[in-house]
């Protein structure tokens, strides 16, 4: 008992030497400033690029921590009085750990207000947040007891603190070095099993992997075993043979349990969705598998050695594997076996260039990432695979193929004339839809043979368009929907957008609109506009002081509400785009649902036939509009149409009919949607959305819900008004650069007013 309060009371002396010191506060406002400065202003958070992926904000702690640990096990004067403390070597050795761990942790928790604040903008994956705050404490852990070992190895304070920021510089990116240098397989592994930043990639997604906390756990033991061990000798201490074996037994056993942690190991998913977990429905399927199935991941020793994230796809692909009695996995390195390229070329799947720094110089390497799936003689492929984050759902798809047999068709009818060969029309629909396991059946409207045609085909049918669709084609579309044959998707509206003219017009043929408006709902003769819009860059000469140069080209950044950036609903999880969008009312109550809304800040502008410009559709005109003046409300942009239905142009009819209507024929374009929005990488929440759809039209909703399961957003969405933006980021700016940083400095002036006002009272 009388030990115990010993040892508390070193404790608590240690932390009132930390709190009482100036050198704790400074390094308490550098560490907190310098992460969150780092996160909200270096990656261009108020950008409008911004993301509630906080991976890269926790991934800046282990690299500031590179001065705060340090600095934080600085020797002080008073230290020289430790050797009279009544406790052991390695008690007063472990006390001191625990303590700068403590103080550490503390650190840590003032970070807890990002996460809130982020959550304000946009969703934040809080099972994220938890395992990388818990992994953080354990790399600490690692990291201090380093560094206590280093300052026990010099005596010199300076001397450790450089010494010990360099090791942890080392340690803390050592896998780059493969980036850099060309490595052996020995060398590389090694660079990966001693690099921090590599033990932290699983938790910054949200897994709690056991090999990376007994990695942190038994490198803390080992740490503090050895400095324990340069104490007794700093003090005389003289082992017997017998004593030394025995350490040399306890440290080899520190090793092996290191090293085992990484051929038996658990990983836990806490993120959000479960994306790295097993879901019940492809447990089920892999029940349902009478052959063996065989799966081959084909990667790259070149990949794995200079991207961690591949570690997650092998990881993903055991646990998969683990699941079914008949399966099992291979993973083989192409690279060196002729044998194995030559089968890959009979499959189609080539090597992908990757980006790769070598000797000062960028240049690209061709790797291999694929997997195959083979079942009963049959294979399916992933041609280039390099995240794990929708691999269940694309391993599922293909085995579900591979089982029953069956064709996932969709035939594909382009009805505005724009094309499926071009980038002014749809040229990327039938490569997407060909990559999520579809077999595209494109049919052209205006071939006399189409209503023949049609009537050979099954399956879903995707209709983009119908401004040249003419009678009869419509009377075909019409009669395969109500002869049961396939449900279907629709992209029309009565107006069509002339890009060359900068219009929207209205079209002479509306067939399919009157078909679908006989079934219970009606297009209004509008255009939806909303506050949560995308934002346009457009280029100009100057013309005022608010455009910025480039060179000889001007931009501004505009607000385009035709533009609507749907937020996270029932439908998508992570939005989309509409390009002029028609609201839509629905007037069978009975069979039509609402699909896509607008937010409640949306309004419309009505459409005025007897002008050639139906609304004002030029960018520059909205940068100045008050949109005060309309009434706001949601809007549908998007229906569902289910049960039965009788024609307009046959006689059929049908009782469980499944129809899904998108009031815009630009949403799958390719003009609009990588040319004009998604920051010039395009806007794949659309093609996201179109393979959900079809799956369920498909009669797939289980594997609709595991592709929605996989994709979460991770874009501010949740402010849509930009004077309420730029308030939060006042507030955000306020707590964590004024509020924080004053909390630590208010701290220091009291526990330095109590510790005068006790001395004075001593002394009195």
């Amino acid at each position: 008992m009388a030990m115990n309060k010993k040892i508390s009371s070193y404790y608590k002396y240690n932390l009132f030497n930390f709190f009482h010191h100036p050198l704790f506060y400074i390094t308490a406002v550098f560490f907190s400033v310098f992460t969150s400065a780092y996160f909200f202003y270096k990656n261009q958070f108020f950008s409008g690029n911004g993301t509630t992926d906080l991976l890269a904000f926790f991934a800046t702690v282990p690299y500031v921590s590179i001065i705060v640990i340090p600095a934080l096990c600085y020797k002080r004067s008073d230290q020289i009085y430790e050797s009279f403390v009544p406790l052991s070597f390695f008690t007063r050795i472990f006390v001191r750990f625990l303590s700068v761990l403590t103080v550490y942790a503390i650190l840590i928790i003032t970070l807890l207000p990002v996460p809130f604040l982020v959550n304000i903008f946009g969703s934040v994956d809080w099972g994220q947040v938890f395992t990388s705050f818990i992994c953080l404490v354990f790399y600490a852990s690692a990291v201090i007891s380093l560094c206590i070992l280093i300052s026990e190895i010099f005596e010199s304070s300076i001397s450790s603190f450089v010494i010990s920021a360099v090791f942890l510089a080392l340690f803390n990116s050592s896998h780059v070095f493969t980036v850099y240098v060309n490595l052996n397989n020995f060398f590389s592994s090694l660079c990966k099993l001693i690099s921090f930043a590599w033990h932290f990639d699983a938790a910054g997604k949200g897994i709690i992997d056991t090999r990376d906390i007994i990695w942190f756990t038994g490198l803390t033991a080992i740490n503090l075993f050895v400095t324990c061990l340069i104490r007794y000798k700093k003090a005389g201490k003289v082992f017997s043979k017998t004593l030394n074996i025995r350490h040399i037994f306890i440290m080899i056993i520190f090793v092996l349990v290191v090293l085992n942690g990484n051929r038996w190991y658990t990983r836990i998913d806490f993120s959000k969705n479960k994306t790295y977990s097993i879901s019940p429905f492809t447990k089920e399927i892999l029940s349902k598998a009478e052959g063996n199935i065989k799966i081959t991941y084909y990667r790259s020793s070149t990949l794995e050695k200079k991207y961690p994230q591949v570690r997650d796809i092998a990881d993903f692909l055991s646990t998969y594997t683990s699941f079914g009695k008949n399966i099992n996995l291979k993973i083989k390195d192409p690279d060196n076996d002729e044998e194995t390229k030559n089968l890959l070329q009979t499959y189609g799947i080539t090597t992908h260039p990757m980006q790769s720094v070598t000797d000062n110089s960028l240049e690209y390497i061709n790797v291999y990432s694929a997997i195959t799936v083979e079942y009963n003689g049959n294979t399916e492929l992933i041609p280039f695979i390099l995240s794990a984050e929708t691999l269940e759902y694309d391993l599922d798809g293909r085995l579900i193929h591979l089982i029953t047999g069956a064709t996932r068709l969709v035939n594909v009818i382009v009805g505005n004339g724009m094309g499926l060969d071009n980038d002014k029309g749809y040229n990327f629909v039938i490569p997407w839809l060909n990559s999520q396991g579809f077999v595209c059946y494109p049919l052209d409207p205006s071939n006399p043979d189409f209503a023949e045609i049609l009537n050979t085909t099954m399956g879903p049918l995707l209709v983009i368009g119908d401004s040249q669709i003419n009678i009869d084609a419509a009377v075909a579309i019409e009669s395969y929907i109500l002869s049961g044959k396939g449900n279907a998707l629709f992209f029309v509206s009565p107006y069509s957008f002339d890009f060359d003219q900068w219009l929207l017009k209205q079209n002479m043929s509306t067939n399919i609109v009157e078909m679908l408006e006989n079934w219970g709902i009606r297009f209004e003769d509008k255009i939806a506009a909303d506050v949560s819009s995308q934002v346009l860059t457009m280029e100009s000469a100057p013309s005022d002081e608010s455009f910025y140069a480039e060179g000889s080209v001007y931009r501004e950044n505009v607000n385009y509400p035709l533009f609507i950036n749907l937020l996270p609903q029932t439908y998508t999880n992570l939005g989309a785009t509409l390009f002029w969008a028609t609201p839509i009312l629905i007037e069978n109550q009975e069979n039509v649902i609402p699909y896509l809304i607008t937010s409640n800040l949306s309004w419309s502008y009505k459409v005025d036939p007897s002008k050639e410009k139906l609304i004002e559709t030029v960018p520059e005109f909205y940068k100045t509009q008050d949109y005060s003046q309309f009434e706001t409300k949601t809007q549908n942009v998007g229906v569902q149409i289910r049960g039965p239905l009788n024609g307009l142009f046959t006689s059929y009819s049908i009782k469980d009919s499944n129809l899904i209507v998108i009031p815009d024929q630009y949403f799958l374009n390719t003009m609009t949607v990588f040319g004009m929005v998604g920051s010039g990488y395009g806007d794949y929440r659309n093609y996201e959305l179109l393979t959900n759809m079809l799956l369920k039209l498909n009669g797939e909703e289980e594997l609709a819900k595991l592709q929605s399961h996989s994709s979460t957003d991770k874009s501010l969405t949740k402010i849509t008004d930009a004077k309420k933006f730029k308030d939060m980021k006042n507030l955000t700016n306020i707590i964590l650069f004024v509020i924080i940083p004053l909390i630590y400095i208010l701290s220091m002036c009291v526990i330095t007013f109590v510790h005068y006002r006790k001395l004075k009272n001593e002394k009195i």
